[in-house]
């Protein structure tokens, strides 16, 4: 099987024209022949992993209400232990990203993905098990979010170590639309499976999925295409690790362009998580869905950042052109955003809301093959935990704007401006990226 997505311009062929290797180039500057077959395990196991990752940490959401019903909750105390549970989760994983994510660099981009698979299934397993004590329930989803920190920033790691530019943007965009598929799942599979056994059933499940997905990654990765370059601790005393970590972000936090290319990933996660968390919401009070409407009306969006988050990065690799091809999607996503205010048919509107999600959806994975670019091989994990930890952190005053906008305004219109501002300031910064960073980037 091929995974055509990662096929690029370093792609030897023989004699009839079939793919015999693809060869990228690691730090020390040897050559590494990167089998199509080989590429696709690699590919496919790192979305099997964001998938997973994602399902546990969303799975709350869709327990909420069975939870609650059990603990005999009211809905004053719904709406602030609830909140609890979904927040303290970011709490953990902004924490995680930053300061823990150098680690990666030391270990190695596998071994550190099979200890946050391994870390995050034992606490969700706990979860049902323990999760009747509500003070356990919040510890728990607490350092889930310590554990699921490290996730994507060994994705990248991944990605900066075996992949050529040519391919990145294509395959960051595979175990990054996980999120996407997330959305779309959770419900579709975790709903029935509460209702059928119970909400602790349900936590098991998804963390037997995450220990089964330690064969993939225990066969299928390495932390180096050359594993003689794998690092091997000789010293492991909290003291040591702690000074590594240290000097590990000091050097990635002076790297040319990581401070512009964050502010504008942030720019673009606040309208992301404002919109996304407020759009069921948008659709009832002010488009005025039915929640049977809502059912399909909600979903569909997420289709169509798929779809963007593929197209636009095949354009982005095919083309070289990422800053530009990002400018541009996200341009037009603001523009989108303004016709929402005037729109009102709901055919009409979801077809709109697609195309924020399809233009929003390229902007992810630009980010992260941006940030590659910039950033040596051995400081790939360091860098990716600064950007995504402070980005996903700093973007919990999205909805908070939105809805404030809303509280003072008593309409949702000023609310989807702001977001459209933060498109446009997220593409522009991208600029300013581009022009600080385009005789330095690493590879």
């Amino acid at each position: 099987m091929k995974l055509f997505f990662i096929i690029s311009n370093s792609i030897k062929k023989d004699d009839k024209g079939d793919v015999k290797s693809l060869s990228i180039s690691v730090e020390s500057g040897d050559s590494r022949q990167l089998s199509p077959r080989r590429a696709t395990k690699i590919a496919l196991t790192l979305f099997l992993a964001t998938l997973v990752g994602y399902i546990a940490r969303a799975n709350v959401s869709v327990a909420l209400p069975f939870v609650a019903n059990e603990y005999g909750w009211s809905s004053e105390q719904l709406g602030e232990l609830g909140g609890v549970l979904l927040g303290i989760f970011l709490v953990g994983y902004g924490i995680s990203n930053v300061l823990i994510s150098p680690l990666i660099d030391y270990f190695g981009p596998r071994k550190s993905l099979i200890f946050t698979v391994l870390a995050w299934s034992i606490l969700t397993f706990l979860t049902g098990f323990l999760g009747t004590f509500v003070m356990i329930f919040i510890l728990a989803r607490f350092f889930l979010g310590l554990s699921q920190g490290t996730l994507f920033p060994s994705a990248s790691k991944v990605v900066g170590t075996w992949f050529p530019p040519s391919g990145r943007a294509r395959v960051n965009a595979l175990y990054l639309s996980s999120g996407f598929l997330s959305n779309l799942l959770v419900p579709l599979l975790l709903l029935p499976l509460i209702v059928a056994t119970s909400w602790q059933f349900m936590f098991y499940a998804v963390g037997a999925a995450g220990l089964i997905l330690l064969i993939p990654l225990w066969k299928c990765l390495c932390d180096y295409p050359d594993e003689t370059r794998s690092q091997t601790a000789s010293h492991t005393s909290m003291r040591s690790l702690i000074k590594l970590t240290k000097e590990n972000l000091n050097e990635a936090i002076r790297l040319k362009g990581l401070f512009t290319i964050t502010l504008s990933f942030l720019a673009i996660n606040l309208a992301w998580w404002g919109l996304s968390l407020w759009l069921p919401t948008y659709f009832i009070v002010a488009k005025g869905f039915s929640v049977e409407e809502l059912v399909w009306g909600a979903s569909l969006p997420y289709i169509g950042g798929l779809c963007g988050m593929y197209a636009g990065s095949w354009i982005s690799d095919r083309t070289g052109k990422r800053v530009e091809t990002a400018f541009s999607f996200a341009m037009i996503d603001a523009i989108f955003l303004l016709l929402l205010i005037v729109t009102f048919p709901h055919d009409l509107v979801i077809f709109v809301t697609g195309a924020i999600f399809f233009f929003l959806g390229v902007m992810a994975p630009t980010s992260f093959t941006l940030l590659q670019s910039i950033a040596p091989p051995r400081l790939i994990g360091s860098a990716t935990g600064i950007m995504n930890g402070i980005a996903n952190g700093g973007a919990v005053f999205g909805p908070i704007l939105l809805g404030l906008a809303v509280a003072l305004t008593s309409s949702y219109d000023i609310g989807l401006i702001i977001m459209a501002v933060f498109q446009i300031i997220g593409a522009l910064l991208l600029f300013v990226f581009f022009r600080t960073t385009r005789e330095y980037k690493y590879h």
